[in-house]
This record gives C-alpha cells, structure tokens and sequence, in this order.
C-alpha cells in the first residue's frame, strides 16, 4: 500500500492559512470538491511540491497527494496537508508512489502491483528541480504524470514525464 493517497477534484476557493499567526502569508487553505471524499479542505505551504510551480486558481482540476500516516485533526470537511500537488486537466492522470523494477525485464510496477510503467525514449525524467535525472528509477519516490493506461491487470502506461525524488526521507 502506497504511503501516498491522492484525490482529484476541482478547487472551490483558496484562503490564506491563518491558524498560527507567526506563519500568517506562508499556508493556502484550498477548498476541493473531490471526485471521491466530496468537500475537502487541502494545506498547500512551502513543503508542498507543485508540478512545474504553477499557481493554483479557483477552477482548476488538480490531483493532490498526501500523506497516510500524517496526523489529520478529526473535523468536517477533512483537512490534510498537501504533499504535492499537480494540475490534471481531463485525460491526464498523477500517482506518487515508490516503483520497483520488475526482474525479467525493465518495466516498474508500484507496491500494489496496480500500475506498470512503460519507459520510452520519449519519457521525460527530471528532479524536482527540472534538472535531467539520469541514474536508476527503482526503488525512489516517483511522481508519475501519464496519458491513457491499458484495462489489463496491472494497467499499463508509458508516462509523459516522471519526477524522481532521491532523498532519503521517503
């Protein structure tokens, strides 16, 4: 099971975070209408990675990330800090999750056996900081951005673009 849930929705409207004083200015509060938990509330900061740093408006469809096994306070709508976040328009699809190569040959597949990756030449892998990454893809943290999948069990994609990241705090 991947430590990373995602939910995909359309933003409703954006607040500054004014929970803590000191750190007025420094946290969103996005309003979500998610696809599958409904009204959510979304904790956007500076620790929050966001595809290609683009800003987030109301309207947009965006998958946010988040963490499993993060505290979460127990209030309606829910409120999760948001570990990454990237636009989705419609066909396009986001998982974040550590992928491991499969021994016979060089496909990764996730934890869950749910997703296979299809690598091509064409598959474009960067740092977070849009840097060329160059080295081995099993075992890191991947954000995976990718198109259409096969109905097969696992599904089966070639992703357009894959963030690689390296540290050791997965």
């Amino acid at each position: 099971m991947s430590q990373y849930t995602p939910t995909t929705g359309i933003i409703t409207q954006i607040d500054w975070q004014t929970s803590d004083p000191a750190q007025l200015g420094c946290s969103l509060m996005v309003s979500f209408r998610s696809m599958d938990q409904g009204d959510i509330h979304m904790i956007v900061n500076g620790s929050t990675y966001v595809v290609d740093n683009r800003q987030l408006k109301v309207g947009d469809q965006v998958t946010f990330f988040y963490s499993l096994y993060a505290p979460v306070p127990l209030i309606y709508p829910p409120q999760y800090q948001a570990v990454a976040a990237v636009h989705t328009p419609s066909g396009q699809y986001a998982t974040l999750d550590v992928f491991h190569q499969i021994p016979y040959n060089s496909q990764l597949t996730n934890p869950d056996d749910t997703l296979r990756l299809n690598l091509s030449a064409a598959t474009y892998r960067v740092l977070p900081n849009g840097q060329p990454f160059g080295g081995a893809l099993s075992g890191k943290l991947l954000l995976v951005l990718y198109g259409a999948t096969t109905r097969s069990i696992p599904a089966q994609t070639t992703p357009d673009r894959i963030i690689v990241f390296c540290s050791e705090s997965q």
